[in-house]
């Protein structure tokens, strides 16, 4: 009877997760008396259990050690060695203590109370993590708002306010005596599920709006603010920036800990744990945390980041979080709360902005499994039917805590202040000065970046640019483009229609037309050549500029959780301008001059990015990003003789892409690309490397490479590029004021070319064969100047031109960019 009591304990303990059981019976060593009131306790803890009238005890935690502590007032105390995270059963006997004094030693702790008690924290991570439960469930609610700060009395006495007069029903009062004004509230209500063994997750939204002011370009800064904070984790990564958890493994390296007060928190006893940086410079918080007393489990976590954090408009960040023990021994995450001070700098006079996120979390659910199909989506986060349209009375029903009366106000608010001319004016400059394109009704026309611009063929030129607005559809975007170059004395112009086939999972279709000039070889982030900033920093000439006419069809389709599928065909004419002229030898030996080429292309690529996530607006989607490398793999198809293409061949592609925290060390970027084409084709239609001809930086190109140096049709690309945040510059007192930031990196490229592409065209004198070498060119740099600039140096250390020394100085290069980033 007693074994299959043991055997369903046992498998009812694998079901539920890494628990240890143990039991059994203490008896008299001498009579074999079952003992009753046995002290049992697992060593250096204080989870324990008295034994019974019969002598039986029995432990069931997740907080075992490797020993059991058997102890009795009058007998000698037995240690007994325990396997953890299985059912076992202990018999032991106890031995009567034979009376005698022994000398007794007191000496002082070798390490303080404060390092003791981390240990421990450290030691139980492991334990207290919710990961290690089988399945776990919940309902979450998340309020994210954003309000105009940094409001004094001159705010309402200013006479632009005194004209949106509405604005001043509706300011809330700070905890500094200052007054904020709620701009966008954001509001979702989910349930969530877990499992492991394998790690599944899954999201439910079951109501979700947004209130406030559209068109306000924060989705950025939003989309840090919905990422997860998890103490436990030994980095916190807020604003793409690492910061080192105080319940780090490494953590006593960076933080200095007292022990300061012990109380009841409820009906759970815990020790206040004090924490503050060791030194200045590092990315770390200084705050408290309350550790319960018999489990470790942090209960209440508070802290700010370090005042001299190297994060850009970000003056204040504040987090707060609430653990509780919803089932025995299981500690879960009950309230969240941050708050973030944005401004431009410390005391700027300039208005900022606060976000404020707060998540509750409640009806658990834990160790009770659901079928694997539950768990089956195509979605990482699943909207319910109507989630976006729920009635104010079902908000009422399922928030978890009511809205103050200028969060409930926010809509009606804006409301009235979109009937004022001058507010909607303020709103459209806004909109034009991140966009370029200003709204005037269902129409917007730009763009400010493109509207004059020079190059060698057009001269000056310039360029106006049409698109529909949200007003017009969400579903359907119509825009077009012309331009004029006055020294070719030519028009250039384009259209685009963007549609959405689908409502829920997205699927963009795109048909476009293109008549321009183009670079050929040019980084695809990169200002087009009819860009007004762009053509001011050339370091050479555009002599080896293509006009080309564009015809094409593309879809782009999320499927599944991970997986973005792109498809397209592309019909594209050539013409050469400039010294980029197309030659052919004929059998005959004669070289016949060709006008210029076609081609008709069929595209799929398929894009991976494990649990990438997105914030979209209407067409356009910004990536929050993936713990994990995005792959890809695009397959290109040059059909000849359809629709007057000229050559057959085949272009093949893989890319993987990573962008992520590296603790203390910064963040990396780094891509790899292989590619092979087969088939024959012109050099323009082959890998034409990416080069760069101007002092603008460009991340994903060779800066000191020129255009049409290099072509490839076998080829491989790598450049790695690492940000060390103020690990070294934040070092230095007076450079710390400035929170300039070091950037580091190398590019290499290699690749080779076979003869076969010749009979199509002859590849021109001015490119370069890589041969046994790759090209490579590193590069140090300093950014966050002025909090926008960055300026590297780049030094090329391969394919130098004849008599040239690697240490010349022509092989050394200044770029520089701007870019907001936090």
């Amino acid at each position: 009877m007693r074994l299959l009591l043991l055997l369903s304990i046992c498998i009812s303990t694998i079901a539920l997760g890494q628990k240890t059981l143990v039991e059994g019976i203490v008896r008299d060593q001498l009579t074999g008396d079952p003992m009753p009131f046995v002290t049992v306790r697992f060593q250096d803890s204080k989870i324990g259990a008295f034994t019974d009238t019969s002598g039986y005890y029995r432990l069931d935690t997740y907080y075992a050690t490797d020993s059991l502590i058997f102890s009795f007032s009058g007998y000698i105390t037995k240690t007994v060695g325990v396997q953890k995270d299985i059912a076992q059963e202990i018999n032991i006997t106890l031995e009567v203590r034979q009376t005698d004094v022994q000398e007794v030693f007191v000496r002082p702790p070798d390490e303080f109370p404060s390092t003791v008690l981390h240990k421990k924290v450290i030691a139980h991570k492991p334990i207290n993590d919710k990961e290690k439960l089988m399945s776990y469930e919940y309902e979450v609610y998340n309020k994210i708002q954003l309000d105009l700060n940094n409001i004094g009395d001159k705010f309402k006495e200013n006479d632009l306010i005194k004209r949106l007069d509405v604005v001043l029903d509706y300011l809330d009062s700070a905890e500094n005596g200052k007054s904020y004004l709620p701009a966008i509230l954001s509001e979702s209500v989910s349930d969530f599920y877990f499992k492991n063994n394998p790690k599944k997750k899954k999201e439910v939204v079951k109501a979700t709006r947004i209130s406030g002011v559209d068109n306000l370009q924060l989705n950025q800064f939003l989309g840090d603010m919905y990422l997860d904070v998890n103490v436990y984790d030994n980095y916190i990564v807020l604003f793409n920036k690492a910061f080192v958890s105080p319940a780090a493994n490494n953590a006593r390296s960076f933080y200095r800990f007292y022990l300061e007060d012990s109380t009841f928190i409820g009906n759970q006893w815990c020790y206040k744990l004090t924490f503050k940086p060791k030194r200045k410079g590092d990315m770390v918080f200084e705050g408290e945390m309350w550790i319960h007393d018999t489990t470790y489990a942090i209960k209440q976590f508070k802290a700010n980041i370090a005042p001299w954090a190297n994060i850009n408009y970000v003056q204040g960040l504040y987090i707060e979080h609430e653990f509780d023990m919803v089932a025995p021994e299981v500690w879960m995450l009950t309230s969240e709360k941050m708050i973030v001070d944005l401004k431009i700098t410390k005391k700027s006079a300039v208005y900022g902005f606060f976000g404020r996120r707060h998540s509750t979390r409640k009806n658990f659910v834990i160790n009770e499994g659901r079928p694997e199909n539950f768990y089956a989506s195509d979605n990482n986060v699943e909207i319910q039917e109507g989630a976006k349209d729920r009635s104010d009375a079902f908000w009422d029903s399922i928030r978890h805590e009511p809205l103050s009366t200028q969060e409930a106000g926010i809509d009606q608010m804006i409301d009235s202040l979109e009937n004022t001319r001058l507010f909607r004016n303020l709103k459209n400059l806004m909109y034009f000065a991140t966009t370029g394109y200003y709204p005037i009704g269902k129409i917007e026309i730009g763009s400010a970046f493109s509207l004059v611009s020079l190059n060698p063929v057009e001269k000056f030129r310039t360029a106006l640019a049409l698109r529909t607005s949200n007003d017009f559809s969400r579903r359907i975007e119509l825009g077009g483009n012309v331009a004029y170059g006055f020294g070719d004395e030519r028009f250039k112009y384009g259209a685009k229609i963007r549609l959405h086939l689908a409502r829920k999972k997205r699927a963009l279709l795109t048909a476009y037309y293109n008549y321009d000039i183009e670079q050929i070889g040019q980084s695809p982030t990169a200002a087009a050549i009819g860009s007004t900033f762009g053509t001011l920093l050339l370091t050479g000439a555009l002599d080896k500029l293509t006009f080309v006419t564009r015809v094409g069809l593309n879809l782009e389709k999320d499927v599944g959780k991970d997986l973005i599928l792109f498809g397209s065909f592309e019909t594209k004419e050539y013409v050469p301008l400039g010294i980029a002229n197309y030659v052919r030898e004929t059998t005959t030996g004669v070289f016949d001059t060709i006008s210029r080429i076609n081609t008709s292309e069929i595209t799929a690529r398929f894009r991976w990015g494990k649990n990438e996530e997105f914030i979209s607006g209407s067409f356009d989607r910004t990536s929050v990003g993936s713990r994990f490398p995005i792959l890809s793999f695009q397959a290109t198809f040059g059909i000849k003789d359809l629709l007057g293409a000229d050559y057959n061949y085949q272009k093949f592609d893989f890319v993987v892409e990573h962008n992520r925290t590296i603790g203390f060390l910064g963040r990396i970027r780094y891509s790899l690309n292989l590619g092979y084409i087969t088939g024959t084709a012109a050099y323009p239609f082959l890998k034409v490397h990416e080069g760069n001809q101007s002092y603008w930086l460009m991340t994903n190109a060779f800066n000191k490479m020129n255009f049409f140096e290099f072509i490839s049709d076998k080829y491989a690309t790598l450049w790695i590029e690492n940000h060390w945040d103020g690990l070294i510059l934040d070092r230095i007192p007076l450079v710390r004021r400035l929170k300039w930031r070091l950037v580091s990196t190398i590019r290499m490229a290699y690749g080779q070319i076979d003869d076969r592409h010749l009979q199509e065209m002859i590849i021109p004198d001015f490119t370069k064969k890589f041969g046994d070498t790759p090209y490579t060119e590193v590069g140090l740099g300093i950014e966050n100047i002025f909090l926008v600039g960055r300026v590297d140096v780049f030094w090329r250390l391969t394919h130098l031109d004849p008599g040239v020394k690697v240490g010349d100085i022509q092989n050394f290069g200044v770029r520089a960019r701007y870019a907001i980033n936090f």
